[in-house]
């Protein structure tokens, strides 16, 4: 089952406020992970089926019912996100490069929307349920205090 997701939101300046999180936003491309009628379906942001170009994703053990949102990343050789790298991996089975997908919302859960649930509560249910796979991350964020977060993420490039 495909849901189409939430975009971002430009802000010109990093700011503070305890009603918002921060996550890093990652350079990859976005994933919906469906597990409906046992099976695992895997869609671009455009409604593309790419379930076969990744068959690693396929057994990351999630309930069935349950839909999540995220970015699948390559990364580099210090674990930073390479955009070119994933797009390689994207456009040819033959690459060698490994995919991650990194959750960061929980849609569906036991065949139920949980999108009207307020995000940091989506975000421990995701964290709960979100099992340990070499090819699976949970996203971390933290909340408010988004302009030390912005001078962390700059500081590290």
């Amino acid at each position: 089952m495909f849901i189409s997701p939430m975009l971002l939101h430009k802000s010109n300046e990093p700011f503070d406020d305890p009603d918002y999180i921060s996550e890093l936003k990652l350079d990859g491309i976005r994933l919906i992970v469906s597990k409906m009628d046992d099976q695992m379906k895997l869609y671009t942001r455009h409604h593309n089926d790419v379930t076969a170009l990744f068959p690693e994703l396929h057994s990351i053990d999630i309930p069935y019912g349950t839909i999540l949102d995220g970015e699948i990343i390559v990364t580099d050789q210090k674990g930073c996100p390479d955009f070119d790298a994933m797009m390689e991996r994207f456009q040819s089975r033959r690459s060698e490069h490994h995919v991650t997908f990194c959750a960061f919302d929980i849609l569906y859960y036991d065949h139920d929307s949980v999108m009207y649930l307020p995000l940091i509560e989506r975000k421990e249910l995701l964290k709960r349920i979100l099992p340990q796979h070499p090819h699976a991350a949970y996203v971390q964020h933290i909340v408010g205090r988004g302009l030390d977060y912005f001078a962390l993420v700059k500081e590290k490039d």
